[in-house]
């Protein structure tokens, strides 16, 4: 052990005595680790915001749908009834709702703006987690009575009102039949608390009024009412899947299309799980990019370690010629490489938590939400780990070299 430090404290003198040299050798060591600390990090960071911000608003919620995106089935198109039979004989569900909106023209005294109108029931509450910043959600009576009643998000009460003060104002619905219905305010939903939020269309103005008066306005009976996605939330995520395939299940035994497939559904967790996978192999990919310049600051140490063994020649003879084994000048000059890599690492370390630091406030910046740097130990001891690899995989060459040197071959050397 104490050789090996002797050898350790003549490598820290070899670097000393030619500074210059050995920053530049470093220099590709470093900028291999920090660019894979930097996009580590900031894969990291990115993911952690996204996925927190998503599961604060859809976390646990699935779509039940007539067929695709690409095809839909007219034996497949749902009802309020349908709804109704899942609420009743569903165990483990704590909230289904239909969930189908439309975009329509709404006015105030003498403001008329474009605004979401969602009819939907009783149940469609529990799916907006922000809360109320006044009033409340309509009740079960209002729904099985069809009353004219509704409930706005803050930012349609600000642009329709002026200000969230308008529980009990009237707001009129203007239907594409060219039709107008009056309806009451009974509750103002709070904004949510969330950048990613408005980036996805979250300050418009959002109405959610109850499906039979909806029905109502337009002259349906339930007969005649049709939608195509069911909103459903398990009230035990490890039901989810229990509670998804019961569901379809009543749904195509009320259809008589059981086993044919028309009714599909896309789970938000699963499509969160998707999500993240995709950041990883990105975040893999562009990391295994940057850490080529690990191999290429290796060749560096290299060339480097060659021109070291080139400047000792006489050195090495001297030692020699003096009794040293030949494993003895191998391990001189692999401890050289190897501390060459290690501090090469650190530095890279340092300036890679910097560099994602200033990424992940930079990113902060462009998507107007807080992005945090995060890295796991494990990978930072991987990537030393692998730089101090490097060095000495680079630095067999020259130290078999410098080994191999004859020792009157090597005296002769000026």
């Amino acid at each position: 052990m104490g050789q090996l430090f002797e050898y350790i404290k003549i490598s820290f003198k070899s670097i000393l005595d030619n500074k210059m040299r050995s920053v530049l050798t470093m220099f590709g060591i470093i900028v291999g680790i920090s660019s894979v600390i930097m996009v580590v990090s900031l894969g990291n960071g990115v993911k952690a915001t996204i996925s927190g911000q998503m599961n604060s608003m859809f976390s646990g919620q699935t779509y039940l749908k007539n067929g695709t995106a690409f095809e839909q089935y007219p034996e497949a198109v749902m009802n309020r009834d349908d709804v109704d039979a899942i609420r009743e004989k569903i165990d483990h569900v704590y909230m289904c709702a239909m969930d189908d909106a439309y975009w329509m023209s709404v006015k105030c005294h003498n403001t008329e703006k474009n605004a979401t109108i969602t009819p939907t029931n009783d149940d469609y509450w529990k799916a907006a987690p922000e809360g109320f910043l006044s009033g409340r959600f309509f009740s079960k009576d209002e729904y099985e009575d069809a009353k004219n009643v509704c409930v706005i998000n803050e930012v349609g009460a600000k642009q329709l009102f002026g200000h969230t003060g308008v529980v009990g104002q009237t707001i009129t619905i203007i239907w594409d039949t060219g039709k107008e219905d009056d309806y009451r305010i009974v509750g103002v939903r709070e904004k949510k608390e969330s950048q990613l939020y408005s980036l996805m269309g979250g300050e418009e103005i959002e109405i959610s009024i109850p499906y039979t008066a909806f029905s109502n306005s337009l002259g349906l009976s339930v007969n005649d009412d049709e939608f195509n996605s069911i909103l459903l939330i398990p009230d035990d995520p490890n039901q989810a899947k229990k509670v998804i395939k019961d569901s379809i299940r009543l749904l195509e035994a009320r259809k008589g299309i059981r086993g044919e497939k028309k009714i599909t559904y896309t789970e938000f967790n699963s499509q969160m799980d998707q999500f993240n996978k995709i950041i990883n192999y990105v975040t893999i990919f562009i990391s295994f990019i940057a850490a080529i310049s690990l191999v290429v600051g290796g060749v560096g140490v290299m060339n480097i370690m060659l021109v070291s063994v080139t400047e000792r020649t006489q050195e090495i003879g001297i030692r020699k010629a003096l009794g040293a084994k030949i494993s003895s000048i191998m391990i001189q000059f692999l401890a050289e490489s190897a501390v060459l890599t290690v501090f090469g690492g650190i530095l890279g370390i340092l300036f890679g938590y910097l560099g994602a630091e200033l990424l992940c406030f930079i990113a902060s910046q462009f998507v107007k939400m807080k992005v945090v740097a995060s890295i796991s130990p494990f990978v930072v001891l991987g990537v030393v780990a692998f730089s101090a690899i490097i060095g000495m995989f680079f630095g067999i060459y020259p130290a078999k070299k410098a080994a191999k040197l004859s020792p009157i071959e090597a005296l002769r050397q000026e």
